[in-house]
């Protein structure tokens, strides 16, 4: 019998200005998909940091369509919001999007262009996301964040939604 993958958040960085992060779930990729890009599930698995809310949740996963995530808290001004737009749409297998991470004053915190392709295997999905960041800096600076461990608090959820 085959082991189960590992589901821990997986990242490396194959050039100065990319980061690649794997992760799988023990779910077909339809259904990962889904979870992945439907607004009422992604607010099930799309943890805020601790004291925070979402406050906003679009994504119309089609060429053209809208992203746009938004943070707040009482105790922290301004919020953070996520915009972006999808430029690429395969369904099931491969969506590209551009991200842009702000403060609510319009200070933008980073830019990237975001790639999910989704593979299964025997009922387990593999996801793999490529950033591509403007710079080593920038790239360095996300990771720099603690951003995985965010991620994979947020995936941890996505695992528990996927067994509903």
């Amino acid at each position: 019998m085959k082991p189960y993958p590992s589901k821990d958040l997986q990242i490396s960085t194959p050039t100065d200005s990319t980061m690649i992060l794997t992760r799988s779930f023990n779910a077909p990729r339809r259904l990962v998909w889904e979870a992945t890009f439907t607004p009422d599930k992604m607010r099930r698995w799309m943890l805020p940091p601790p004291g925070w809310t979402i406050t906003t949740c679009v994504c119309n996963a089609r060429v053209g369509g809208a992203l746009e995530l938004a943070w707040k808290s009482d105790e922290a001004d301004p919020a953070m919001t996520l915009r972006g737009v999808f430029t690429e749409v395969a369904p099931h297998e491969r969506i590209v999007h551009t991200e842009t991470m702000a403060l609510g004053s319009g200070q933008t915190i980073g830019t990237l262009v975001e790639k999910h392709e989704f593979a299964e295997e025997g009922g387990v999905t593999s996801m793999r996301i490529t950033q591509t960041y403007a710079s080593k800096e920038a790239r360095d600076g996300a990771i720099e964040s603690g951003m995985d461990q965010g991620m994979e608090a947020c995936y941890k959820q996505l695992d528990a939604v996927l067994a509903d």
